[in-house]
C-alpha cells in the first residue's frame, strides 16, 4: 500500500517530506509507543503509527527498517524528531485520528487491497 493513498481516508497531512515520498509502500502496520517494543519486530517496510514525538522515534524507524511514520492523535513532530526523519528518508505523516481509529482506518484500507 502507498503511503498517500491513506493520507485522504486517515485525513493525514505530511509534516516531514522526503524525495520520493509518493512512491514508497509498505506491507505491514505497527502500532506502538514503546520503542523498545518496536524494536523486536521482525518485519521490514512497515509503517509505524505512534503518538510519540522524540528523536527515538526516527533512530527507531530507521534501525528496524519502518518506512514512514504516521503520529497519531493531532500530534506533531518535535523538531530533532523532523530533522532526523528527514536525514533517514522516512516521511512523517500526521493524523488527527486517535491511534485505535487510524489502526482500523488502515485495516479496512488493506482488506480493500487484498
Amino acid at each position: 500500500m502507498k503511503v498517500t493513498s491513506v493520507m485522504t481516508p486517515l485525513k493525514a497531512n505530511i509534516a516531514v517530506d522526503v524525495d520520493g515520498y509518493e512512491d514508497i509502500e509498505f506491507e505491514d502496520i505497527i502500532a506502538c509507543d514503546l520503542m523498545s517494543d518496536v524494536l523486536v519486530v521482525d518485519k521490514e517496510d512497515f509503517l509505524l503509527v505512534t503518538s510519540l514525538t522524540s528523536d527515538q522515534v526516527a533512530r527507531t524507524s530507521d534501525i528496524v527498517g519502518a518506512v514512514a511514520i504516521m503520529l497519531v492523535n493531532g500530534k506533531t513532530p518535535q523538531p530533532k524528531l523532523k530533522e532526523l526523519a528527514k536525514e533517514s528518508g522516512i516521511p512523517i505523516l500526521t493524523t488527527p485520528l486517535g491511534c485505535f481509529e487510524a489502526c482500523y482506518a488502515l485495516g479496512q484500507l488493506q482488506k480493500g487491497e487484498r
